[in-house]
């Protein structure tokens, strides 16, 4: 055989020590493989496991979701659209209590612009022997109403009717929302818990503390509408303010509070008392109605305007820049002195003209309004409650 076709002879490893770490090195390396095998094997079967018991979780989840997804929510569009109940917005938008405090503000206002004319005359009347400040006042004090509410017209425009009523409106709307809210309030404290009733004294009470809790609450804007109204020179709201702090400092806005409660107090207390007498013994078919609220307010109106009035003209005198009386006393003396007993009742007509149909605007505006709050309130208890059911079936 030739020398290049012969087999190459294999290297042999005379070492015995040598031999044995090669067979221990292979050895170690098939164990080594063996367990990451196993580890690999037993990882996947624990992530098998892994899966298993989380799909029924995850299904669990999903269901929930799908549940709540499924479950309806209280809104506008469901009560007004869906539920064809609209009136039931209105406590789920506005309190009850807030809706109130605001139905008392709107049915001051809405009273107040209408009668704003007569409002703006009764006071030139009023105070026409002290301030001949506008020609209207020196037409009331020389020639009587019908000269002033023309002496209005002639030089200042049909505005001019009307001015004074912005403050006046930012006014009441406080002080409307305080007091008949106030009188509602305290009406619920002072009523008796066993019998349920209310008597006349706790009437009187409650209406003579809402007059003066309202009062308090909006004095100063009630000082610059009496001088805005009076004073023809000043030009806004700003101007008579800026005037009283500069004359006569922060009590300016203040002058006159203690005759105002006092001329106030017994008025509304009367007023309110009687109104709620006269609608009780209305008949029991139009009590609750239009035209039995505006009846009983235009009965009690009456009764407290000729009842109160003087003590309204003292506060008004008292109210004046420039005013020297002292005290109550001292302006009824003053007035009666100046112009007779007929100057406590000047611009009774146009305040009786006024008053009637404002406080039978007022009252019915927020009795209607309230009665609305409260048939609101029930039905939005009625849709809660079908709300409810209605998710319930869904669990």
């Amino acid at each position: 055989v030739p020398l290049r076709q012969r087999a190459r002879p294999q290297p042999m490893d005379l070492d015995p020590r040598r031999a044995q770490r090669r067979e221990f090195a292979l050895e170690r390396s098939s164990r080594e493989r063996v367990s990451r095998d196993r580890a690999r094997d037993g990882a996947r079967a624990e992530g098998r496991r892994a899966s298993n018991r989380a799909v029924p979780d995850v299904a669990a989840k999903a269901n929930d979701a799908g549940r709540k997804s499924r479950k309806r929510a209280m809104t506008c569009y469901r009560l007004a659209v869906e539920r064809d109940n609209p009136i039931a917005c209105a406590t789920h938008l506005v309190k009850p209590a807030v809706a109130m405090f605001l139905a008392g503000g709107v049915a001051g206002a809405l009273a107040k612009t209408c009668t704003a004319p007569l409002d703006r005359l009764k006071i030139i009347m009023q105070t026409s022997g002290a301030s001949r400040a506008s020609a209207a006042s020196v037409a009331a004090a020389d020639k009587g109403l019908l000269a002033a509410f023309v002496a209005i017209g002639k030089t200042e425009g049909v505005a001019g009717y009307w001015r004074g009523n912005v403050p006046q409106v930012v006014r009441i709307l406080p002080y409307s929302s305080a007091m008949l809210y106030s009188y509602e309030a305290y009406k619920k404290k002072l009523t008796n818990k066993e019998t349920g009733e209310l008597a006349v004294p706790a009437r009187l009470l409650a209406g003579a503390g809402a007059a003066c809790t309202a009062t308090i609450v909006t004095y100063p804007l009630d000082i610059i509408r009496l001088r805005l109204s009076v004073d023809t020179s000043a030009k806004s709201m700003g101007d008579v303010a800026r005037t009283i702090l500069a004359n006569e400092g922060p009590l300016g806005f203040f002058k006159g509070l203690r005759a105002t409660c006092i001329s106030i107090a017994p008025y509304s207390a009367l007023n309110f008392c009687a109104f709620d007498l006269f609608k009780k013994a209305l008949p029991e078919e139009i009590r609750n109605e239009a035209q039995g609220i505006a009846t009983a307010s235009l009965m009690a109106t009456a009764l407290a305007t000729g009842s109160m009035y003087p003590l309204d003209t003292i506060r008004r005198q008292m109210q004046l820049q420039g005013s020297t009386y002292a005290n109550m006393l001292d302006a009824g003396r003053g007035i009666v002195a100046a112009n007779g007993v007929g100057g406590l009742f000047r611009g009774f007509i146009p305040n009786a003209m006024k008053n009637m149909p404002n406080k039978s605007i007022q009252l019915t505006t927020f009795d209607v309004l309230k009665k609305g709050i409260r048939r609101s309130e029930v039905e939005y208890a009625k849709e809660v409650a079908i709300l409810a059911a209605e998710n319930k079936k869904i669990k």
